[in-house]
């Protein structure tokens, strides 16, 4: 069974029920059986020009924002048993250029074939969505009668759950993206999880702010269409049009990062009046929420389960923090259903209760490998496999995280983890959003600074934030210079972007306002 055939098995059983809007308003809408058709489509244009049996090597790739080629292009791949490299149009230049470069797809799919594409990629196998050329290689690929139902996938069987599908890239503010290739079977077994850990299902209406080229969102299309539900797509993120997707929909699910959860709960404060009931889940990735950011949910969701969930494009999910979790609100929960942990000190050894390891992962949900070998091996012989967090387990089993191994600094010889210092800043309800970064000094080596954006009208002096802070960390952690600012720089998967913020604070030359 391919990640399709949920989608597929429901095209026949509810064809003409929503399966996708995108857009509010008079947005376009595709039903069940359209977008089977659209599919379809697809998976024949593809095993037309790469036959059969294609081998290892094809890939095709996606550079397209939410548009609704974009899951007929994903679907169709899957069926036919080719793997989508999914790239992002938010990168640079120099990040698509470096992805090109190493790994050229067989064919790519863009809104515009310039510069860099044209230079790492033949002309030929460029094709603009939408486009007469693509249009056109549909038509003399992909056409013929349409039988409908299962007949219309008969020729496509046989493709193995264990190949891959999906080549995802890791987000982040430096580096190049590092491909992460997924088989069917991983995020089969994850559409298990989802739908037992968080009761999805053909009932419910999901709505997506965020950008398909990040796992969370386009895993969320995908387990939506899986299980039969109805998905609601944002071409791009606004807090104003998302609300009103929430109503004009009656959407029952919300996928989120914590960034986009505040730009409703502001839009929301400058707009009062409004709250949906009908919400059932938040389900937030990507970092920490405050205690307080956590609590003001109820204000706009009353009847919503504010899910946090950590997990990694390697890894999918790993543990889960119920909003009636009676779990310490500072951790991110405990592992999911069929997931271990193992974390272990420097030496390899495993690590006491509330000591600090980098956290190991075993589950049938992990990644097989990375595109490139230059950017690591996949899970070892025993299925283990870690991304570089450090954690720590407390006493009953909910997981901490305190940062990451290759993010630590070691301010005054002691070893600071930026996450753990903007979890306990986050404590404090006068701020809003924070960010802890290193700043090279003589004395300290690395001296610990954070950029906050506060709360309102709340302000805090230096001395404040230290003294209250030192209650959640170790004082000599706690910030030693304090920054305020109206708008932290984001990355194009919405997390706070740490290289940014310490690039601005190095410069000099900005809009942070120191705060003594």
């Amino acid at each position: 069974m391919t990640i399709a055939g949920g989608f597929l098995s429901n095209t026949t059983t509810t064809p003409g029920r929503a399966a996708l809007a995108i857009g509010g308003g008079a947005g376009r809408r595709w039903s069940y059986d359209a977008l089977r058709r659209g599919a379809l489509a697809v998976a024949r244009a593809l095993r037309a020009e790469f036959g059969p049996h294609p081998g290892p090597e094809v890939r095709i790739a996606v550079l397209l924002g939410n548009r609704e080629e974009f899951p007929r292009l994903f679907l169709g791949a899957a069926v036919a048993g080719i793997p989508v490299m999914v790239l992002d149009p938010a990168w640079s230049d120099a990040e698509l250029a470096a992805v090109l470069r190493d790994t050229p797809p067989s064919r790519l799919f863009c809104e515009s074939a310039g510069e860099p594409l044209t230079r790492y990629v033949p002309p030929a196998a460029l094709l603009e969505v939408p486009g007469p050329r693509f249009e056109a290689w549909l038509g003399d690929h992909g056409g013929g009668e349409d039988p409908g139902g299962p007949a219309g996938f008969a020729g496509f069987a046989g493709v193995p759950d264990s190949a891959p599908f999906y080549v995802g890239f890791t987000s982040g503010s430096t580096g190049r993206p590092k491909g992460v290739v997924r088989s069917h079977r991983s995020w089969l077994r994850t559409f298990d999880r989802y739908t037992d850990e968080f009761g999805i299902d053909a009932s419910d209406t999901v709505l997506l702010p965020g950008s398909l080229a990040h796992s969370h969102f386009l895993f969320g299309l995908v387990h939506a269409l899986h299980v039969g539900a109805t998905v609601c797509l944002m071409p791009a993120f606004d807090a104003g049009r998302a609300l009103d997707d929430i109503e004009r929909h009656s959407a029952t699910r919300l996928y989120l990062v914590p960034t986009m959860f505040q730009a409703l709960l502001d839009h929301a404060r400058r707009h009062p009046g409004r709250r949906f009931p009908g919400v059932r889940s938040l389900l937030s990735v990507g970092a920490k929420w405050s205690p307080a950011r956590r609590a003001q949910a109820g204000e706009l969701f009353p009847n919503a389960d504010a899910v946090e969930f950590y997990g990694a494009t390697e890894l999918s999910l790993v543990s889960v923090l119920h909003g009636d979790d009676d779990g310490p609100r500072e951790s991110v929960g405990r592992p999911a259903a069929g997931v271990e942990l193992s974390l272990r000190s420097p030496s390899g050894e495993e690590v006491g209760v509330n000591e600090p390891g980098q956290v190991h992962v075993r589950s049938d949900m992990l990644f097989t490998r990375y595109l490139s070998a230059e950017d690591g091996e996949g899970p070892d012989r025993d299925g283990w496999f870690t991304v570089g967090d450090i954690g720590r387990l407390d006493e009953r089993g909910y997981l901490h995280l305190v940062g990451r191994k290759k993010g630590m600094l070691i301010s005054g010889g002691l070893n600071v983890h930026p996450e753990e210092v903007t979890a306990a800043l986050l404590q404090l309800e006068e701020i809003a959003e924070a960010a802890v970064v290193g700043l090279p000094d003589e004395h300290w080596g690395d001296l610990v600074c954070a950029v906050v954006r506060w709360h309102g009208e709340a302000r805090l002096a230096l001395t404040e934030v230290r003294d209250r802070a030192a209650a959640h960390v170790s004082r000599q952690k706690c910030p030693r210079r304090l920054f305020e600012t109206d708008a932290l720089p984001y990355t194009s998967s919405g997390k706070i972007d740490h290289g940014r913020v310490r690039g601005i604070l190095l410069d000099g030359r900005h809009g942070m306002r120191e705060v003594m």
